[in-house]
């Protein structure tokens, strides 16, 4: 069974606002936890087929695990996820660039010391399959100019899909929007995700500089640990020799997708939320359970857990089926799939890159759809 939580233990005054935990239930057995702080999935319990449920998120039991564990947990991710180099931020033509706060080493890393993954959300209404949460993104909270309204909303549906829809409105100077989550997915519920199947329809991924930023440029797939075009096993892909796997640390890359892989989605999302396409497909061999992401995104960062360490400050989460008691995440013991524009994009001229006017919208989405 899936592990219970208790919801007074996510309940807290933090910043002067009020911490909680929601969970939502769809008629087709899905159950997600989801807290304000961060707009955060808590937990994400698909049934197991016998009448139970079991957990395919990695996270932690209690507020205070998500303040002094792995920072991005299940989190929403924004104003800018992904990093942007040596916090720099060129603007429109070239002409400037602005110094941004930096919290990875010399870079702004999801959203910088204050982005939306350490702020509590307000919570703006609450069904029984679906919460609407807001932030305002600031620039005295972040460096990057203008000011931004979040409103995201998070559902299950009947059919077992997860969907998380947003609008980010610009409200007083020409600003950047890059949306992602950061949920550790493990189909198995426990141990090592290097036997999931992953495939990505992505026949280009961006390549690393030393510092772990973008080149600038794409390269092709083929022949390399980054080419998921057929199902492939993640532990094959991170085993193949690779300078780039080297120099990450793991798998950590940012895969583009194909254009003309467009396809209907089996699910309605708001009329909001256009250009819906499949990013990824996940499956676990031994139960057969599997996952599609579905995004609005060009892309899909792609980041095998090489990040989780067994460390007891920040890697002791819930035990799941196997241990009550508690899991220590080894690396590989979740992946996140996070489709997100391209990252550093305001700094390379080469990479897609759009500039939100005041007044104007961004809508975008992500699904996982269980199976």
């Amino acid at each position: 069974m899936a592990h219970p939580l208790h919801r007074e233990a996510f309940q807290q005054t933090l910043h002067g606002l009020r911490t909680d935990l929601f969970t939502l239930r769809g008629e087709g057995g899905l159950q997600v936890a989801v807290s304000n702080y961060g707009a955060r999935l808590v937990q994400v319990a698909v049934p197991d087929g016998q009448g139970g449920l079991v957990d395919v998120a990695l996270g932690y039991d209690s507020l205070q695990g998500y303040l002094d564990g792995q920072l991005s947990m299940g989190a929403l991710i924004g104003r800018w996820a992904g990093r942007l180099r040596q916090g720099q931020l060129a603007l429109p033509g070239g002409t400037l660039t602005l110094q941004l706060p930096t919290n990875s080493g010399p870079h702004h890393h999801h959203g910088g010391p204050r982005g939306s993954r350490f702020q509590v959300f307000a919570v703006d209404e609450v069904q029984a399959d679906a919460i609407t949460l807001s932030h305002v993104f600031r620039t005295e909270d972040d460096g990057v100019p203008g000011t931004v309204r979040l409103t995201v909303r998070i559902a299950v549906t009947p059919d077992n899909a997860l969907q998380m829809a947003w609008t980010a409105e610009a409200a007083d100077a020409p600003t950047i929007v890059n949306i992602t989550g950061h949920a550790f997915f493990n189909l198995a519920g426990h141990g090592s995700t290097h036997r999931h199947q992953l495939q990505v329809p992505a026949s280009r991924y961006v390549p690393l500089a030393l510092d772990v930023c973008p080149l600038g440029q794409v390269e092709e797939v083929q022949g390399t640990a980054f080419d998921f075009r057929g199902l492939r096993t993640v532990g094959e892909a991170i085993a193949q020799h690779s300078d780039q796997l080297a120099l990450a640390g793991g798998l950590d890359h940012y895969l583009v997708l194909d254009s003309g892989v467009s396809a209907r989605a089996p699910f309605a999302l708001p009329a909001t939320s256009p250009g819906l396409r499949l990013a990824a497909r996940l499956r676990e061999p031994v139960s057969g359970r599997s996952m599609q992401v579905w995004s609005t995104a060009p892309g899909v960062q792609v980041y095998a857990g090489h990040g989780l360490k067994a460390d007891p400050a920040r890697d002791r989460g819930r035990g799941g089926d196997k241990d009550p008691n508690g899991w220590f995440w080894q690396p590989g013991d979740g992946i996140c799939l996070e489709p997100m524009e391209y990252p550093d994009a305001p700094n390379h001229p080469a990479f897609p890159m759009r500039w939100l006017a005041p007044g104007e919208v961004e809508h975008g989405a992500i699904v996982y759809r269980f199976l």
